[in-house]
């Protein structure tokens, strides 16, 4: 999955940035002296048959392909992914522009037997070589439905590799959206990392699930990983890292970006996912279900996560989530045997603050929620939208923030298992309420307002999403525009956690991340702490950009090549 970095999108946005850039030195702390990147120095070679120039993949079509994957690989080996990752200071890198290798109809484009191998890793000089073929059948052994292969090499420890280091990479990875991942996992064989079992996050596990990319690394592993460099003087540095190879705190300054922030181990723009934290109701440390009565934080940028606090008293499940930005509030809904309470949230630590209102809806359970800022940056127009279900029906209510004890009905939702509609979030640029459910073929919907009265609400599948999620949780921020999800899927050998940044408008799902296991059950995107002084300072700009109120498939288990 190839990462974009994301700005905001409409001019009355941009001039927000432009007013609050002026502030940005007061507002957060700044990077002390940074680490330098273990650099890794890839020469790639892609198989001539592969150059399709027609069809518009040509050899620069290929390169681009191979930089968006090793970036994106980057950020999985140097940002976090959850308490069992360990953020790495170290990077891969395109050393050479791309070049094709093999002659036209030799049969290499498809490695499937002991000679193909032996004719690739001869390919090339001494040092790094990476190859894109189309698929591999033979990996030291027959390996059907491999999608990588690599020379497994000892660690010297020196500053420069083995020679005629080689690893192979695939097409079918690709169509499977785990190419990033896949050039890590390779890369780490490579620097002497063999397969684990464990985390179903961790980067050098077996198989890959997709349509996930995990990152997760042991100390050992990064440190390996590191050793495996092909040069000791990179020149570059980790500006989210100190000096002792430790991730900074979110939110501290970093220069790799301007205006840059860091989250979760990496440096974003400030008016980015780096700008947005998640607060998460979940069971940590579990994908199979549990209670969900701990707050967590996620970084939006890489998915890292940690635990805040249990919420108290210790029965208290927090069901759905919602932050209100007029108010700068943070709902919760806690679901009890006869009633729903209406809590708000510390942002910060994650407690529940107090009860402020008790919805008396007997066998009905509110399971989702998402808010509404209205047509002005006044609270007083603010709403919560909630989802309230149980039988056969599910009924859209908004509650006014002023009176929380009561609900007001929009129209009911005609779906036998509303109930499983547990994420729900409003982009409110656009005027659209999204839903999250593990219904396939595309798990996330598109409720129509407008139609709500009289009702039944017309609900959509957006189509072409493939975002199907067991415990979905959705958020939507109007600093970056995009939605955030996070769920699990059951595979036959395993339950993920996964992490989804998603453009509202055409529901494609710009990052996929497979994250160290938590069961999500309710999710609010609220601003990193200092930004919200910074959207104070140009509130009237985000005010008129950001307010108008207008059965589970199968999944793919792809083994991963081991190394040679």
């Amino acid at each position: 999955m190839i990462r974009a970095r994301r700005r905001l999108r409409s001019t009355i946005r941009f001039r927000l940035v432009m007013t609050c850039t002026a502030t940005w030195a007061f507002l957060a702390p700044a990077a002390i002296a940074a680490p330098a990147v273990d650099l890794h120095e890839l020469s790639w070679s892609v198989h001539v048959d592969l150059i399709n120039a027609g069809a518009g993949e040509d050899l620069a079509y290929w390169q681009g392909i191979i930089d968006s994957a090793v970036n994106a690989g980057n950020d999985l080996l140097e940002g976090g992914q959850g308490p069992s990752d360990t953020p790495c200071c170290t990077r891969m890198v395109r050393s050479v522009s791309v070049a094709t290798f093999g002659t036209p109809g030799d049969g290499l484009d498809v490695m499937n037997s002991a000679s193909d191998e032996t004719a690739i890793g001869n390919t090339g000089g001494a040092g790094s070589q990476a190859f894109l073929i189309d698929s591999i059948e033979y990996c030291g052994g027959s390996a059907p439905n491999a999608i990588g292969c690599a020379l497994n090499t000892t660690c010297t420890g020196n500053g420069n590799d083995d020679p005629n280091v080689w690893m192979v990479v695939t097409v079918d990875s690709l169509d499977s959206g785990t190419l990033p991942a896949v050039v890590a996992h390779e890369r780490g064989h490579n620097a002497c990392l063999s397969h684990v079992s464990g985390a179903e996050c961790q980067l050098m596990q077996g198989a890959v699930f997709t349509p996930g990319n995990g990152g997760c690394l042991a100390v050992s592993e990064c440190a390996n990983f590191q050793l495996g460099r092909t040069t000791t003087s990179s020149g570059l540095e980790c500006s989210c890292f100190d000096n002792g190879g430790s991730a900074l705190a979110d939110g501290t300054i970093c220069t790799e970006q301007t205006n840059g922030l860091c989250s979760g181990g990496l440096c974003g723009v400030f008016d980015g996912d780096a700008g947005v934290r998640l607060i998460a109701a979940a069971a940590p440390g579990t994908a199979s279900g549990g209670p969900p009565d701990d707050s967590i934080t996620i970084s939006a940028l890489s998915g890292d996560w940690s635990t805040l606090a249990q919420f108290l008293p210790a029965a208290d499940d927090v069901r759905g989530m919602a932050y209100a930005h007029d108010s700068e509030t943070l709902y919760g809904v806690v679901p009890t045997v006869a009633d729903d309470e209406i809590v708000t949230i510390d942002p910060t630590t994650g407690m529940i603050l107090s009860t402020v209102g008790t919805i008396a809806n007997g066998a009905l359970e509110i399971v989702s929620m998402a808010y509404d800022p209205g047509p002005t940056n006044l609270a007083s127009d603010d709403r919560l939208l909630v989802l309230e279900a149980g039988g056969m029906l599910g009924e859209i209510r908004w509650i006014d923030p002023a009176f929380p004890s009561q609900t007001n009905l929009l129209g009911t939702l005609a779906f036998g298992g509303t109930t499983l509609f547990t994420g729900l979030a409003y982009d409110s640029i656009h005027g659209k309420l999204f839903a999250a459910t593990p219904f396939s073929s595309d798990g996330l919907y598109e409720i129509d307002l407008s139609t709500c009265p009289p009702s039944p609400c017309f609900a959509a599948q957006v189509p072409g999403a493939n975002l199907e999620r067991d415990d979905a949780s959705l958020s939507f921020s109007p600093i970056t525009g995009m939605l955030y999800l996070v769920g699990t899927l059951d595979y036959v050998v395993a339950q993920t956690t996964d992490y989804n940044v998603i453009d509202p408008l055409t529901g494609v799902s710009m990052l996929t991340l497979n994250v160290d296991a938590f069961t999500p059950a309710a999710l609010a995107a609220v601003p990193e702490p200092g930004f919200g002084l910074m959207v104070a300072v140009g509130a009237l700009g985000l005010a008129a950009a950001s307010r108008r109120r207008c059965s589970v498939s199968g999944r793919d288990l792809i083994p991963v090549g081991g190394g040679m």
